[in-house]
């Protein structure tokens, strides 16, 4: 009598579970991120053949989008690393922040273009604008991330896929 090579244990279901849920969520990143990048033809369209006074509104659309399918594919890249196995690395997740930042950061910097009478953004108690405020934080968080991802490549901890692998051979 041989033994069971591969005996089904609570673990394997759980593992095959997780498997299965990955490659659910990753799948739905990618439709996502298609459908939002062809949701932002419409934009771009609008931006090329559109009315001139709406240009600023459609490049504003244009570029939400766009920022927004390089997020989604930044997470779906994750996902994938972890389905092949891999150990997963902070790099990824500080590039999804640090798009989403500087996603915020143009938007408030737009809606400062679009508007052209009187402030824009949430008055503080003191009267004065508190938008620069805002716009410093993002600054400083822009900068937090990228020096975290500076010290990741540096210390040799970045992408997973960028590690040397072994040579089974050897």
């Amino acid at each position: 009598m041989s033994p069971l090579r591969n005996p089904i244990t609570p673990i394997s279901i759980l593992v095959g579970a997780e498997r299965a849920i990955f490659a659910f969520v990753g799948t739905l990143f990618f439709i996502a991120a298609f459908a939002l990048a062809v949701r932002s033809t419409v934009d771009l369209g609008s931006m090329i053949w559109g009315p001139r006074d709406e240009i600023i509104t459609a490049g504003t659309a244009f570029l939400n989008l766009m920022l927004l399918v390089l997020m989604m594919v930044e997470l779906a890249y994750t996902v994938l690393v972890s389905l092949r196995g891999k150990v997963l690395s902070a790099e990824p997740f500080l590039i999804v922040g640090l798009i989403a930042v500087i996603r915020r950061i143009l938007v408030i910097t737009i809606g400062d273009v679009n508007s052209s009478a009187g402030p824009i953004g949430p008055q503080s108690a003191g009267g004065l604008d508190a938008q620069p405020m805002t716009l410093l934080v993002l600054t400083a968080i822009v900068l937090a991330l990228v020096g975290s991802i500076v010290l990741l490549r540096r210390s040799g901890r970045g992408d997973a896929d960028e590690q040397p692998q072994p040579d089974a051979l050897h």
